[in-house]
């Protein structure tokens, strides 16, 4: 099967990549190939057809910070890749194979919004509503929401990459290993039946 994964640097995607690169035809994307911020870069890409596709690159850069403190590049960094992107390469999937199937990792920020977390939010809920969307336009497509608990990676380091100073250490809390979430994800990703799985802690 050829799978397109995004986000495969660090954290999940890389980890996703590994593990089924052992039995699949993995496409690997990160932001040396293609910058998922860069609108005109995701229209230029040049997407093979897949039999798969993975949206899981995600960034909260500058986040966990009041909104109107946001700097808004790095608001618009957040939305171009949390979600534009991922609305993006699914139309190109689907174009070119009608029976691709479209994975996405959403959050478990969806249940409940937390303070300060405005535009990452506002990004995994509008994933999740583009997702149910998406079941209604196409009935028959497969499609399964991943929502994902607290992980630890590399992603809470870069959310405050050039705002050091207000770093806060959320793996102090209760959260899932890199291990743990790819797991539970093998274990239905190709079950055609399951629609949606919530990864928590």
């Amino acid at each position: 099967m050829k799978i397109l994964i995004t986000g495969t640097r660090s954290g999940v995607g890389e980890r996703l990549k590994l593990s089924l690169s052992q039995s699949n035809d993995i496409i690997a994307l990160t932001r040396e190939n293609l910058d998922l911020s860069n609108t005109s870069a995701i229209f230029e890409f040049n997407m093979p057809k897949i039999d798969m596709l993975i949206n899981c690159a995600g960034t909260d850069i500058g986040g966990k910070i009041e909104f109107t403190k946001h700097n808004t590049n790095e608001v618009m960094t957040i939305i171009n890749t949390n979600l534009i992107a991922p609305v993006l390469l699914s139309q190109k999937a689907l174009k070119l194979n009608a029976n691709c199937k479209i994975v996405n990792i959403t959050s478990t920020n969806n249940i409940q919004y937390y303070p300060n977390n405005l535009t990452y939010s506002l990004t995994k809920k509008s994933l999740e509503s583009f997702t149910n969307m998406l079941r209604v336009e196409y009935p028959f497509l497969n499609i399964l929401e991943i929502r994902l608990g607290l992980t630890k990676t590399n992603f809470n380091t870069n959310r405050y990459k050039g705002h050091e100073e207000r770093f806060n250490d959320i793996y102090s809390n209760s959260h899932l290993t890199v291990d743990d979430v790819v797991s539970k994800i093998k274990e239905v990703l190709f079950n055609d039946m399951i629609k949606f799985i919530e990864i928590a802690p």
